[in-house]
């Protein structure tokens, strides 16, 4: 029997949208409670790309419903969002057509309402571009680029040092990689024997090893971020993101 996506659902479909693209208070509507973790997307470029800097092409690879890729438009001439959900990549294409975003919010049980949320008009979205695709699986045609972002992706894929080896043939000499992740290793995902973590060795010490020879890590940092479920119910995470540098060569 087949095992749907459940990236595929209304559910995660909807939960996503409201994490990318929500107002403070939806996705949070209490006075308390850990704001620094709203607009996760959004910081995911806001935290590097100041040091980065201008660039001719950027890759969202593992994009969801489009935020951070809209977000690296402000600082690419081109951006490329792949995800493997259909249906993520679908709404990132209305967005970009409409520049309008309607969700509908959980409250709680049956109880839900819809709210509509606008990108910044001076966001050039004309600059991205969407496409469904597996993040171990990429066509060639593909090229290269100044700088990649993978957030949350690391461990929601099969084979995690493959993912790296093919990040490594997609930055240009000296590019970047952003990798965000709460290193959340679950067997559904990626099967035990391919975690990155271990009993001897960090995720990020793991990282290190298998990047050596083809980047440098140039800082590690730690990024909360809160998914609403409904609006007594959230998930809280971590992850911690991490700039390399590819070697020049």
């Amino acid at each position: 029997m087949r095992v749907m996506n459940p990236y595929e659902s209304d559910a995660l479909e909807n939960q996503y949208l409201l994490f990318h693209y929500g107002s403070a208070e939806d996705q949070l509507p209490y006075e308390f409670g850990p704001r620094e973790a709203l607009f996760f997307p959004v910081r995911c470029v806001a935290e590097f790309m100041p040091r980065i800097g201008r660039i001719s092409r950027a890759l969202d690879l593992g994009c969801a419903v489009g935020r951070s890729a809209f977000e690296l438009s402000r600082w690419a001439d081109e951006v490329i969002g792949i995800d493997l959900s259909s249906r993520f990549v679908a709404a990132a294409q209305e967005i970009q057509r409409s520049g309008t975003v309607r969700v509908q919010i959980i409250e709680e049980g049956a109880m839900v309402r819809v709210a509509e949320y606008y990108l910044d008009p001076t966001l050039p979205r004309e600059r991205c571009a969407f496409m469904v695709g597996d993040a171990l699986a990429l066509p060639t045609e593909l090229g290269k680029f100044q700088t990649v972002l993978a957030a949350n992706l690391l461990d929601r894929v099969a084979d995690p040092v493959e993912l790296l080896k093919k990040l490594s043939q997609l930055v240009e000499p000296d590019g970047y990689l952003i990798l965000a992740s709460p290193y959340t290793w679950l067997k559904q995902f990626t099967p035990e024997a391919k975690w990155l973590a271990s009993a001897e060795l960090s995720t990020l010490e793991r990282l290190q090893r298998e990047l050596q020879q083809t980047f440098t890590l140039e800082t590690a940092v730690d990024m909360p971020f809160l998914i609403r479920e409904h609006a007594r119910k959230f998930q809280w995470s971590v992850s911690q993101a991490s700039l390399w540098r590819r070697i020049g060569s």
